[in-house]
């Protein structure tokens, strides 16, 4: 059955008599839409086609189990991040309970339901969920504004050395001619774009990076204390999915040098011919903030 409401809730159990019982007490909440179904793989189905707030999924199911449906919900892109809470009436040990949380579920509710249990987890499952979900979408936007700003500088130095390299013609064009103004106009010219105000302030974008990113460079240090500053903003680099390209003109050298410094990294940190690097760095756990991103200081 399903109604007008705020969270969508998926009950997936092979018994209909626990389904309505469960119904019977969410029905009572007017934000919550109810959705139902039997097994696991249904309901990895429906959570593709529907993606529901929350998922009270049944252990021991036929066709596939609650369990197995979980792990699949979390290898899903498009289904991870909805919340499963996991309820049995037969697994129901200390080593049970612990089973269900590794397999991916968020909480754990024990047969027979009781109603205020129930009530209380899935409000609190909710709750929780949708802090992350704007913590999420926060962090995304942050994420976009501090690429936008190193791109920014990447334009900003492309333009800076196309202009050095324009000046540096015109000084050889008019090397006969002797005006003081003229070669004083070159001179600040050149002083300006070799300035400060084009490189970036390392501790501003560190800083920030951070905001974003939060505890990265700590779990960095964690796997390999040695880092080098420089390692450290390469790996910074490369979570934000920059190419080689982009990395060599942010830091004044060519790409195949940041193709060098890649590799070194990649042995450093004891990968494998086969394992991805960019990968390695973008699984790196760090723990998301609400926070205001504030742009990077040149």
């Amino acid at each position: 059955m399903e109604r007008k409401g705020k969270f969508k809730i998926l009950i997936v159990d092979d018994d209909i008599n626990i389904i309505k019982d469960i119904i019977s007490i969410l029905i009572k909440n007017p934000d919550y839409v109810i959705l139902t179904t039997s097994n696991g793989m249904s309901a990895c189905q429906i959570a593709n086609a529907e993606t529901p707030d929350l998922i009270i999924m049944d252990w021991q199911m036929p066709v596939m189990d609650g369990l197995e449906a979980t792990l699949q919900l979390n290898k899903n892109e498009e289904t991870k991040d909805i919340p499963v809470i996991i309820s049995t009436g037969v697994m129901i040990t200390t080593a049970d309970l612990s089973c269900a949380l590794t397999a991916g579920a968020v909480d754990y509710l024990r047969k027979p339901i009781d109603d205020i249990e129930l009530t209380a987890r899935v409000s609190n499952v909710l709750r929780l969920s949708a802090a992350h979900l704007k913590i999420k979408q926060q962090n995304t936007v942050m994420q976009s504004q501090l690429t936008s700003r190193l791109v920014n500088i990447k334009q900003l130095k492309e333009l800076k050395l196309t202009t050095i390299k324009q000046l540096a013609i015109i000084k050889t064009q008019a090397s006969n001619v002797n005006h003081q103004i003229f070669n004083d106009t070159i001179l600040k010219t050149e002083q300006l774009l070799n300035s400060k105000i084009f490189e970036i302030n390392w501790d501003h974008f560190e800083s920030h990076f951070e905001l974003v990113h939060q505890g990265f460079f700590k779990s960095l240090l964690t796997i390999y204390s040695n880092f080098s500053t420089n390692e450290l903003r390469l790996c910074s680099f490369i979570k934000l999915n920059m190419s080689n390209k982009e990395i060599a003109t942010i830091i004044y050298t060519s790409p195949d040098s940041v193709n060098t410094a890649r590799k070194r990294l990649k042995k450093k940190l004891g990968l494998l011919p086969n394992e991805s690097l960019q990968l390695f760095i973008r699984n790196i756990q760090t723990i998301n903030a609400l926070i205001i991103l504030i742009f990077i200081m040149l």
